[in-house]
């Protein structure tokens, strides 16, 4: 009797909740299953008057669980399980993730430095408070709940140590997938599957969407478990899982064999790419591959030195202009140049983007050879201020005393016109140098933008935008209006090459395909959401502050959609900060960024030397929790 009381009591709970939310908020899928979908898809299932959930409780409706199945670490989902566990539930984790739960202390301590030169591009939507764990469980476990038996698969892919449960309840086949879908046919996005193909010898950085043929091989291991529903950790339940993961599948490949088609890493990685292709696309499939740009010679003309993945403009008086500096053998080759006679002196410094490799050794060049730095007003910022900034291969030195120039500002240099233009191909972050002799000759250096098999967007962290007038859109065009006698230099290939007006076209056109392709795949009203993990940021990323200190934060937002939002930032601060405001909103137009500021005051006693503050955004249909993060490192 005391049971069926409990067991009325939960369920009239449901009922009363069902009138005072939205009217698709609790779903009952059979007699013992509910699916509360708010922020994410919390699951209930019932018996005998107890409770197991699945990802969590999202709306605050339990007090108590028997048990919580984690599917991934992800702190966007793993939030709304806390307080149950908090309040004994036990947890459940998938092993390949469980110190992502249980010793996030250890990751963010470690993070605060490795955050510069990263080259592993790992996300970083992890917890920033530890988490009980109670059972770690792999592909292959099984965890007994009354009587039931919960099957755990390993189904990597949105994250690299991911399971999924799948549980008969009512007669049904339920599978619990976390993040490896959303809805029929969808992705939440591309950027956090970054990671490095071991056998196709592609470390992380270049390794877009890496985990796309672990991902696809997952999806079709739940296939086979002949599931009758699917409820992923966002999104609408699945009831036609066979129909709604082939179509996943169909545009996770078009989206890939798209991408590999006009991509820089074709020149880089020659053979490799076949590799890339055979993991994610069927073996009857193939990719069609643009031809190599034209390599009008072998190696650039006698007036420019490469250098490592500098370049040197030498002048007919011996005079030096360089483009970019980042490693100390640079350096010593030039001081080489001078010693030998071939350089006088070295009257400048265009760096083209902001990358490590570009930039680490700036701040040494110029004790040496005291000369200006030149940039545009795009990277100004961030080669100033490189710790406010999350992105990948970042240098940590900082570079002061920057010439800013405007788009398109001309100086004359010897006998050299140079034009500074903003060119964000590779990274959002990325400018260009346009190098005209009196001779005729015309160089366009363009960083690490393009090579001559395409361009250079395999890091997905990089921020390619794929909107026009935008990103590669924005490069293209202006490649398309330039002088046909132009060449174009790649900062780490020594061939000058040229692409013709049909290469150009083309690679336009993919890009325009991309879009489509990427605008089914993603839930979003704009493909870029999938694609820019940066599109909420809080600014700056890392500060370093006094116990008691005041410090400000900014959130900024891309909105990349066509139409206004309203977005809605709540900032979730450390126990003892004080925060002001709690939440504040801001209208912002289409394709345009603007920010909200916050304060906040660390208390006059901490017991750490590092916190993590995160931020809740919302806006349209999406209430996304602990979205992005920032970095307080406490200073003595």
């Amino acid at each position: 009797m005391k049971r069926r009381v409990v067991t009325v009591t939960i369920f009239a709970l449901f009922l009363i909740l069902a009138t005072i939310c939205h009217a698709e908020s609790i779903v009952k899928l059979s007699p013992h299953v509910t699916v509360y979908q708010d922020t994410i898809n919390g699951v209930f299932i019932e018996k005998d008057g107890r409770t197991l959930v699945v990802y969590g409780d999202p709306g605050g409706n339990l007090k108590k669980a028997d048990m919580v199945l984690f599917t991934h670490s992800r702190r966007d989902v793993v939030w709304a399980g806390r307080e149950l566990v908090e309040n004994g539930a036990a947890s459940v984790v998938p092993a390949g993730e469980a110190d992502n739960f249980s010793k996030v202390n250890d990751f963010w301590t470690s993070f605060a430095n490795a955050r510069f030169h990263d080259y592993q591009q790992q996300t970083t939507k992890i917890p920033t408070k530890s988490l009980r764990v109670d059972r770690k469980v792999s592909g292959g476990d099984v965890v007994g709940w009354q009587n039931m038996a919960v099957r755990v698969m390993d189904t990597p892919g949105y994250t690299r140590g991911s399971v999924s449960y799948f549980i008969t309840v009512d007669g049904l086949r339920y599978g619990f997938v976390g993040d490896i879908i959303f809805g029929d046919g969808h992705l939440l996005d591309l950027y956090s599957l970054q990671d490095a193909v071991p056998e196709a010898k592609i470390g992380g950085y270049h390794g877009y969407a890496g985990r796309l043929g672990e991902l696809i091989s997952s999806l079709r291991k739940v296939i086979n478990q002949n599931p009758d529903i699917l409820v992923p950790a966002h999104g609408p339940v699945i009831k036609n899982p066979k129909t709604a993961v082939e179509l996943l599948i169909q545009r996770l490949q078009a989206a890939y064999k798209n991408y590999l088609s006009i991509n820089a890493g074709h020149w880089y990685f020659k053979g490799r790419c076949e590799v890339l292709a055979a993991r994610v696309l069927e073996p009857d499939d193939s990719v069609n591959w643009m031809p190599y740009a034209t390599t009008i010679r072998k190696k650039p003309p006698s007036w420019i030195v490469p250098i490592h993945n500098s370049r040197l403009v030498l002048s007919k008086d011996r005079a030096g202009f360089l483009i970019d500096c980042g490693s100390r053998s640079i350096i010593e080759e030039i001081i080489k140049l001078r010693e030998s006679g071939r350089l006088a002196r070295l009257e400048g410094l265009f760096i083209t983007h902001y990358h490590d490799d570009h930039t680490d050794k700036v701040a040494e060049l110029i004790q040496e050879f005291k000369c200006p730095v030149y940039a545009c007003q795009g990277s100004k910022d961030i080669l100033e201020n490189p710790e406010a900034y999350r992105l990948p291969a970042m240098t940590a030195n900082r570079i002061t005393n920057l010439t800013v120039v405007p788009e398109g500002h001309k100086m004359l240099w010897k006998e050299f016109e140079l034009t500074f233009h903003y060119f964000p191909g590779q990274t959002i972050y990325h400018d260009a140098l346009l190098v005209e002799k009196d001779d005729g000759e015309k160089i366009f250096f363009i960083g690490d933008s393009f090579t001559p098999s395409g361009i250079d967007d395999y890091c997905l962290q990089n921020r390619n935008l794929l909107q026009q007038g935008m990103g590669y859109f924005y490069c293209l065009d202006f490649l398309r209006k330039m002088p046909p006698d132009y060449l174009l230099i790649n900062q780490h290939v020594v061939e000058p090459f040229r692409y013709n007006q049909e290469q150009l076209k083309h690679m336009t056109e993919v890009l325009e395909k991309r879009r489509q392709i990427l605008a089914r795949l993603f839930p979003w009203d704009e493909p870029n959401y999938g694609i820019d993990e940066r599109w909420a940021r809080i600014y700056p990323y890392g500060q370093k502050v006094k116990a008691g200190q005041r410090l400000k934060i900014a959130v900024k937002i891309l909105n990349h959609s066509n139409s206004s939002h309203i977005y809605t930032v709540s900032p979730n601060v450390p126990e003892g900060f004080q925060l002001k405001p709690e939440k504040a909103s801001i209208n912002i137009r289409p394709r345009r960024q603007a920010q909200i500021h916050f304060e906040i005051t660390v208390p006059d006693e901490v017991s750490k030397n590092l916190y993590v503050i995160t931020c809740d955004v919302k806006f349209g249909k999406w209430d996304l929790r602990h979205w992005c993060e920032a970095i307080i490192e406490i200073q003595p």
